[in-house]
């Protein structure tokens, strides 16, 4: 009897703590949301790897425990395909990568399901990644422009709402110099990552051949060389920050 109602209460523990394995993948898929809609800056890369390789073994030590839960199987099975925008999108950011894929592999193959599912499914998940990558670098390859782009100036509106950049190409037709705005209140800001949003960015001007221009603000105006060329107003009637006007930006 005794040894009954041990059993019966170490599967409640391991039941109860599978539930970290799945705020762990929720967490994860955040990560992918934020890599999708905004360029993740890791601002104190040391620290944190070191953070993230902590969380990422904790949770791995928490669903290897409770492998044969059901929330652990989901999330094994989950968190594979959660982390491709990461992977593609942040590529290159391996303190970011290697935590969170490492995990996803360790808990994919040691979670409780049959081998059938796994096998299938990991070749699934394989064939998946293989054409996501091939068909980004494509795409990218294909949108990517012949013409040499610098950014020679930035900066923000005096309230900090928007911010700029002078941009200088060089192409075949004498080179242009760009203004583009962009909000800079929906950026979001932690101790070692910044999100910098993607997809709001305005073109103010367009100035051919190159030309030197002179930014200044008169409040949130924004003049060149003398002209004003936005007002809060434009971008409110326009709806140019808004959300059902964002493009997502893949590049």
């Amino acid at each position: 009897m005794k040894t009954r109602s041990k059993s019966a209460s170490t599967l409640w523990i391991k039941r109860g703590v599978s539930v970290v394995g799945l705020l762990y993948t929720f967490f994860v898929c955040v990560l992918s949301y934020c890599s999708i809609f905004y360029e993740i800056i890791i601002t104190r890369r040391v620290l944190f790897c070191v953070l993230l390789s902590l969380i990422s073994a904790a949770a791995s030590a928490v669903m290897i425990f409770t492998r044969k839960q059901i929330l652990t199987k989901i999330s094994g099975f989950v968190l594979f395909p959660a982390i491709m925008p990461i992977v593609i999108l942040c590529f290159g950011s391996w303190e970011l990568i290697v935590p969170i894929a490492a995990c996803a592999v360790i808990v994919f193959f040691t979670n409780g399901a049959t081998e059938g599912p796994k096998i299938l499914l990991g070749t699934i998940y394989l064939m998946v990644y293989i054409l996501a990558a091939l068909a980004y670098f494509i795409f990218t390859s294909i949108l990517a422009s012949p013409a040499v782009t610098e950014t020679i100036d930035s900066g923000v509106s005096p309230s900090g709402k928007y911010r700029y950049e002078v941009i200088e190409t060089i192409d075949s037709s004498n080179g242009s110099t760009s203004v583009i705005l962009e909000p800079n209140y929906l950026d979001l800001n932690y101790p070692m990552i910044e999100f910098k949003v993607k997809g709001y960015d305005h073109v103010v001007c367009v100035k051919r051949p190159l030309t030197e221009v002179e930014i200044e603000w008169k409040k949130d105006d924004l003049y060149v060389n003398g002209e004003r060329w936005f007002t809060p107003k434009q971008a409110t009637i326009g709806k140019w920050f808004e959300k059902e006007s964002r493009n997502i930006d893949l590049t």
